[in-house]
């Protein structure tokens, strides 16, 4: 008796102490000085409580084509809860304008304002979440399939 009372103490805890979650957050039309963007924030998280993010920067074609795809890759077991994708119209990752910048800049702030709003940590021991950290650890997509050396693909997409 007293270890089934035990194990349904530990599955109380477990319940009461972790968290589900799934998020999917769309925004196609922005603009800041003129030129226009896209965000998209995916989660798909279960008890866990450091949520590593991945941060993709692409062209506004192609991020509405991999947010289309994004909820099926992660049936499939992945490494990153949390997923931020930002489509800049007539994005150039050779040329970066400063407009670009300041858009990039603006959304890793997004980024780092949900996850202090959320309890979630904005220092770990890798990648540390900060603007700098992210500036660094942000990854640029060109094509659709880039997508699968990031998260795992079990097709093509």
């Amino acid at each position: 008796m007293k270890r089934i009372l035990f194990i349904c103490l530990i599955f109380q805890f477990q319940i009461s102490f972790g968290q589900n979650v799934s998020i999917e957050i769309s925004d196609h039309y922005r603009e800041l000085d003129g030129k226009a963007y896209a965000t998209y924030q995916f989660v798909s998280s279960s008890y866990s409580a450091l949520r590593p993010t991945l941060v993709i920067i692409t062209n506004k074609d192609l991020s509405f084509e991999l947010l289309d795809k994004l909820s099926t890759l992660y049936k499939a077991k992945q490494e990153y809860t949390d997923v931020w994708i930002l489509g800049i119209t007539n994005f150039n990752q050779k040329n970066i304008s400063e407009v670009d910048k300041k858009i990039i800049d603006k959304f890793l702030q997004q980024i780092i304002k949900y996850r202090t709003d959320n309890n979630l940590p904005l220092i770990e021991l890798e990648p540390p979440y900060t603007l700098e950290g992210l500036q660094r650890d942000k990854i640029i997509i060109e094509k659709k399939d880039d997508i699968c050396k990031y998260l795992v693909c079990k097709s093509k997409i």
